[in-house]
């Protein structure tokens, strides 16, 4: 907890122009353990979940498991603020910090890959396959089982 490798090598003080010690792993961390209130706090948001300060942590804190869970609880408990969903089911996506730096990051590009989970992105692509299939696929192969082909 005091070596602060965890800090050195997160990402997140380079992407986020707001980046602070407040809400960096060590940060975080921090809160919890000395009882302050952690999951209304904006600092559980600000994590990639890359990992990182995971594979360096010499007492194996595991920061993103812990970031992972205190932001499903935060969802489940109704605050919705800081979260991206799924436009298609609601789900929980993504921090809407993460968001907003890779919609500047990608521009147009990011509109595909953040606004649908990958079930509901699986389900557009399946339909669109579908519309592109020729003819009435499933009467075919109702009349190829029972052996009726006119």
């Amino acid at each position: 907890m005091e070596c602060g490798k965890c800090v050195a090598v997160c990402p997140m003080g380079e992407i986020f122009d707001d980046f602070s010690y407040e809400v960096s792993p060590r940060g975080v961390v921090e809160r919890a353990l000395l009882g302050l209130e952690t999951l209304e706090h904006v600092g559980i948001w600000f994590c990639l979940t890359c990992d990182l300060c995971t594979d360096l942590c010499p007492a194996g804190v595991r920061f993103r498991d812990f970031v992972e869970a205190a932001r499903r609880l935060t969802v489940e408990a109704g605050v919705a603020e800081y979260g991206a969903f799924c436009r298609g089911c609601g789900v929980y996506l993504w921090p809407q910090h993460t968001v907003e730096y890779l919609e500047r990051a990608l521009g147009e590009a990011a509109e595909g890959l953040l606004a649908l989970c990958p079930r509901c992105r699986r389900y557009g692509f399946g339909e669109k396959v579908k519309a592109l299939a020729p003819g009435d696929r499933k009467m075919h192969v109702q009349e190829t089982q029972t052996g009726d082909e006119r």
